[in-house]
């Protein structure tokens, strides 16, 4: 960590951080409550004279066989926030004990002040992802962001319009498995951050995915493989992908994100609160029942507009921030 700084970062639009988290304290418990969401579809949507077996199941394979029993939208069980669209109050979220905990962890804060200084906000612009061996994905999965390939993009793309111009968003990925190129790491064109927020359009699935992404296959890339324990950085202007898992294994992991404080987090009505401040009374959600109200009052507010959050695309109406145009840096 010692090598991290702020200078560098901005130089490249990105940084890996190594050892700065323990599987056993702060990652397995995510996984343990994972599998007891995993536990909870098994008894509802398993036919009877599967569910004993298919509850003794270890990780993977109880997640695969989740995955045969054509529960729709099954990932948002597993996601850190609302559904984009069509909010019900019995809307689904992942949003456990030991999730809070890594979103407060002060190693993490620590990383991330080096970046945005000391006034931090957690930025509800989050995701956890659970993505299989391309192989065993159906076919219309293959592409799709949360247990798929992720296209290129820009995380600060997916704000509303005030959060695309004003918000200093930091990505925070973090690896619960190992990640390399072989099971589907993230890439990245070093440097490319500079070029500021590009135009973008709807991909696949109505994804968020840079215009003319295509033209970044030809650049030199930085391939983003980390280690269990590490976490990954990530300017708001990177851009970047992943690409396919090619592996027997899955690949398993989560983005947390934060912002500088006194800026809209780009997905109101959704959670934005102090996590890091140096006045203290800044920080009026300590603890994990306040975090889930926040979520829940959130949701109320979703329910009657049947969405939790909008963002423009294309970025900007005019073809000056379009990749063709700038490409050559």
């Amino acid at each position: 960590m010692k090598s991290l700084t702020k200078k560098k970062f901005e130089e490249q639009g990105y940084s890996i951080v190594k050892n700065v988290l323990n599987f056993d304290n702060d990652l397995k418990p995510i996984l343990n409550d994972m599998e007891y969401v995993m536990d909870r579809l098994i008894h509802k949507f398993s036919p009877k004279r599967k569910i004993s077996k298919a509850l003794k199941f270890k990780f993977e394979k109880k997640y695969k066989f989740v995955s045969s029993l054509n529960i729709f939208d099954l990932d948002q069980y597993f996601n850190t926030r609302l559904p984009r669209d069509h909010v019900k109050k019995d809307s689904e979220y992942f949003a456990s004990h030991s999730l809070w905990n890594l979103i407060k962890h002060k190693k993490i804060l620590k990383v991330v002040e080096k970046i945005l200084g000391p006034e931090i906000l957690s930025n509800p612009v989050q995701n956890t992802r659970i993505k299989q061996p391309e192989k065993t994905l159906p076919k219309k999965s293959i592409n799709d962001g949360l247990s798929g390939r992720t296209p290129w993009h820009q995380d600060a793309a997916v704000l509303s319009t005030k959060g695309q111009k004003k918000t200093e968003l930091l990505t925070v990925w973090i690896p619960f498995t190992k990640t390399t190129k072989r099971n589907g790491c993230m890439i990245t064109v070093p440097g490319i951050n500079k070029l500021g927020l590009l135009n973008h359009h709807s991909g696949y699935r109505g994804q968020v995915e840079i215009k003319d992404s295509k033209l970044l296959n030809s650049k030199k890339v930085a391939y983003l493989e980390a280690n269990v324990g590490d976490i990954v950085l990530l300017h708001r202007h990177s851009a970047h992908c992943s690409i396919p898992n090619k592996s027997n294994n899955f690949r398993i992991s989560a983005d947390l994100r934060y912002n500088k404080a006194g800026q809209t987090s780009g997905r109101e009505p959704l959670p934005s609160f102090y996590v890091k401040s140096k006045n203290k009374k800044n920080i009026t959600i300590s603890n994990f029942k306040q975090w889930l109200a926040l979520w829940e009052k959130a949701k109320e507010k979703c329910i009657p507009r049947k969405y939790a959050f909008k963002y423009p695309l294309p970025t900007f109406k005019n073809k000056k921030r379009d990749l063709s145009r700038l490409i050559n840096f």
